[in-house]
């Protein structure tokens, strides 16, 4: 039998449920090593404007409020944050919203570690050999991950996607050592987060689960965990689309996604977020829609690569269907499944519809080919074939 090795990427100290967004100062002063730390809190402008951060029962004497994050964080807001943060002379980093950011809290970490003339530009993962070396653990700020989307699992995932300022490109940052080290997921921060954004991020969640279990990086013992999450999904995000405040739903929702995250930390990704993020920066499409819009079309090419697996993914979202048609039959079944989902939850399933204009997918598809996602797809792609699947997403 060939021997393998397995490397796992476990979340650190999580805390899953209503009300679990409270246990902030408890857990910082644990973090800390004393009673009332400082602590850095990266906040959303939206969520703050919403009142999101009164449920974490902050003292307010000691703490600094960055608001300042922007979608898909490029360099300039990540190196301000960082400079913000260092003036804060804060012990301990909370991040408070969506995906852009809890990126920008661990791009701001990643910072705080290293020298102070450092641009998160130099951590790029894409830069390989030139990235400047990960700081050592030691010069690492505590953090603590609070989302308020059910999509990213990002507050459980070592990584960040940062946007080039000037070329638009996104880059991965990150490593192992970035892992918070608390996540606080607490499905009331949820309640009230919008139709179209709850559909969206749920998405993400969903693409997420779908590339990691047909990675060609897989992880066996995470497959259970994915197959739950991608069964989640199914059931609970319409639900939490149509009854926003159905508290069942959002749960089952934020335990899916941090699923995904977990996922994604150790088998990583697919070609579906290397399609996914051009659109975001170059077309500004939300990044969850963007992998809704490409989610079934690279599950269609990439389906005789990986039948059984497939074949799984539509048994978890339709289980009435598992063992009455063969694998490939299945297999065939799960990228409709995905298209109908879209539909019932009323997202825009072409990228005409989502304002995206023909003479982007050129362009579009030579920045997909440099996001390096799609290395772990079940079949190879070249850029042919991203301009291929963005056609057919057109």
């Amino acid at each position: 039998m060939k021997q393998q090795v397995f490397s796992y990427v476990w979340p650190g100290q999580v805390h899953l449920g209503f009300g679990a967004a409270r246990m902030t100062m408890a857990e910082a002063a644990r973090l800390a090593g004393r009673r009332s730390p400082r602590l850095f809190v990266l906040v959303d402008p939206g969520v703050r404007a919403v009142g999101l951060l009164d449920q974490l029962d902050l003292n307010s004497d000691q703490i600094v409020i960055f608001d300042q994050i922007v979608a898909n964080p490029d360099v300039t807001s990540v190196d301000l944050a960082a400079a913000a943060f260092r003036a804060s002379e804060a012990e301990v980093i909370v991040g408070v919203g969506g995906g852009s950011a809890l990126d920008t809290a661990k791009a701001v970490r990643q910072l705080a570690g290293g020298p102070p003339e450092a641009s998160i530009a130099d951590y790029f993962l894409a830069l390989g050999q030139r990235a400047r070396p990960m700081p050592h653990p030691r010069d690492l700020p505590p953090m603590i991950a609070v989302p308020t989307t059910a999509g990213t699992g990002s507050e459980v995932t070592p990584w960040g996607v940062i946007t080039q300022t000037e070329t638009h490109f996104k880059s991965g940052i990150g490593g192992p050592e970035l892992l918070p080290n608390v996540a606080l997921i607490d499905p009331a921060l949820t309640l009230s987060l919008p139709r179209f954004l709850t559909a969206a991020t749920g998405m993400d969640a969903l693409s997420h689960c779908v590339e990691a279990y047909v990675s060609t990086h897989n992880q066996p013992a995470l497959d259970p965990l994915l197959l739950r999450a991608i069964r989640l999904i199914g059931q609970n995000l319409p639900l939490a689309v149509e009854q926003p405040d159905n508290r069942e739903a959002r749960a089952n929702m934020l335990e899916a996604s941090m699923l995904g995250g977990i996922g994604i930390s150790s088998n990583w990704l697919g070609a579906c977020h290397s399609l996914a993020h051009p659109l975001s920066s170059l077309a500004q499409v939300h990044h969850g829609h963007a992998c809704a819009l490409m989610l079934p079309h690279q599950m269609r090419y990439s389906l005789s690569h990986a039948v059984e697996r497939y074949a799984d993914i539509a048994n978890a979202l339709e289980p009435t269907g598992a063992g009455q048609a063969t694998p490939a039959a299945r297999a065939e079944r799960a990228p409709e499944l995905v298209h109908h989902l879209n539909l019932a939850l009323g997202l825009p399933t072409r990228l005409r519809e989502a304002g995206v204009g023909a003479e982007l997918l050129t362009p579009l598809s030579q920045a997909a080919i440099r996001d390096l996602n799609w290395m772990t797809n079940p079949c190879p792609l070249d850029q042919t074939g991203m301009l291929q699947l963005y056609n057919a997403a057109y």
